[in-house]
């Protein structure tokens, strides 16, 4: 017998039947048939109801993930009779998958291993979810949609790609005399991997041994065994890193919404409040710039500017090199808090802007520019990124503020080590109410000048 070959039993008795046996047994077929179809169409009923969360999930995941393509995808399988239909499933690969692929089989092996599984061991085109939604074989639930349009079976076949039904060969007329199916006898079998003439075999066996009960069967195998042994069931732990990866996410949008209005008023008081400095200094003598800039470390460690006004002499960083080398004390005060609570560098109306906090009023500019949040980690400079230790990889995953913990604790009186404290506190508890109660204090240690230098 050539490859493919099928030997077809033969039924004497069947020849032999009268018409009224035959009759019968056609009725209580298309009786079966139609309860059949009517459960399938309550099962994908219910499986479409359940997909919609995991498909919520699915691209919220995704999107945490950075994979941006569709959640879906479709391919075209074969159906019953050899019509063609598009087949649903979840994205599990690359957009670029196809593409991939063929570089992939340029390798001899590789090219072996692909017509002998039709897939890999590790295929290196699945995403991280992917990878989880085919662990779980959840990937085929969008398939319910399929069963509901009747091109699919909850039981049935493997469903083939058109490219593969030469290779088929005398096995093609007996399986697409079914419709394929969701699950069948190669889903249950246990193996990760089946060689392509082996899921031949499997699929002609269940066309000559088809019955209720075997359907029946497959589906209970399935549903309490291969769903169990997949922990298809254990989703509770993705929903709800879902649902969190949603609500800091929606928190996030909420909270840079409220940092452009914030920059808007505050920007508004920049103009006469500017002119209002820019005065004092000439009547003070101090001819310099009216800002002044600084490189800060900023969210995922990126260096900007951050705008304030000079409230220093100029030429400050030169002289506090001289004070530092000239005197212990100072030196000794600066390495514990990172700056002098009697700063000899300080202007008179840098004095005044800095007690009433007047001289951060130009970070306002930095919040609309999306550099820093009305309320954050404290903007570190540059030069104190060693100092911070492991503290710096936590720290930078949060946008810096123009106010935190520090500037409500006490400021001038909180050592450096005290700083990276409550901006890894700030870090691991941050949630909106925690904003919203620091914006406050604020408000309170401005009025009141509380820490203030």
């Amino acid at each position: 017998m050539k490859e493919h070959g099928i030997a077809i039993p033969f039924d004497i008795e069947s020849i032999h039947e009268n018409i009224f046996v035959r009759l019968s047994r056609k009725i209580k077929s298309l009786l079966v048939s139609i309860i059949v179809r009517i459960v399938e169409i309550i099962v994908s009923l219910v499986g479409i109801v359940l997909l919609i969360p995991i498909a919520v999930v699915a691209f919220f995941q995704n999107l945490k993930n950075g994979e941006h393509g569709p959640v879906f995808y479709s391919q075209y399988r074969i159906g019953k009779n050899g019509k063609l239909f598009k087949m649903y499933k979840f994205r599990t690969m690359v957009t670029n998958a196809d593409e991939v692929l063929e570089a992939m089989l340029q390798d001899k092996e590789i090219a072996k291993e692909y017509q002998k599984y039709r897939k890999f061991k590790n295929d290196p085109r699945l995403t991280k979810f992917g990878k989880i939604l085919r662990a779980k074989s959840l990937d085929e639930f969008p398939q319910f949609i399929n069963v509901l349009l009747g091109e699919m079976s909850l039981v049935g076949p493997r469903p083939y790609l058109p490219e593969e039904e030469e290779r088929m060969g005398d096995y093609y007329n007996y399986i697409v005399a079914h419709k394929p199916g969701m699950t069948g006898v190669y889903q249950i079998a246990g193996n990760e991997r089946v060689e392509f003439n082996d899921r031949l075999d499997m699929d002609v066996r269940y066309h000559y041994r088809k019955s209720l009960l075997l359907d029946l069967k497959i589906a209970l195998i399935t549903m309490l065994v291969t769903f169990r042994r997949k922990e298809t069931y254990h989703v509770g732990e993705m929903t709800w890193d879902t649902l969190d990866y949603v609500a800091k996410t929606l928190s996030r949008a909420l909270k840079r919404i409220v940092d452009i209005l914030g920059g808007i008023v505050g920007s508004i008081f920049l103009i006469p409040l500017s002119i209002g400095i820019f005065i004092g200094n000439r009547i003070c003598g101090d001819k310099g710039p009216l800002f002044y800039t600084q490189d800060r470390i900023g969210q995922n460690g990126k260096i900007f500017k951050m705008y304030k006004y000079r409230s220093m002499v100029v030429g400050a960083e030169e002289k506090l090199k001289e004070l530092l080398e000239k005197d212990e004390a100072a030196r000794e005060e600066y390495s514990t808090y990172k700056k002098l609570k009697h700063d000899p560098r300080v202007t008179k109306v840098g004095e005044f802007i800095r007690k009433t906090s007047l001289d951060e009023f130009p970070q306002f500019i930095n919040v609309l520019k999306g550099e820093l949040s009305l309320v954050g980690p404290r903007a570190y400079m540059v030069t104190e990124k060693p100092e911070m230790g492991d503290a710096y990889e936590t720290i930078i995953k949060c946008k810096p503020g123009i106010t935190g913990l520090w500037q409500v604790s006490g400021r001038s009186d909180v050592t450096f080590e005290d700083r990276l404290d409550m901006d890894l506190n700030y870090h691991e508890n941050y949630n909106l109410g925690m904003d919203i109660m620091i914006l406050f204090k604020t408000f309170s240690a401005v009025l009141n000048r509380d820490g203030a230098e």
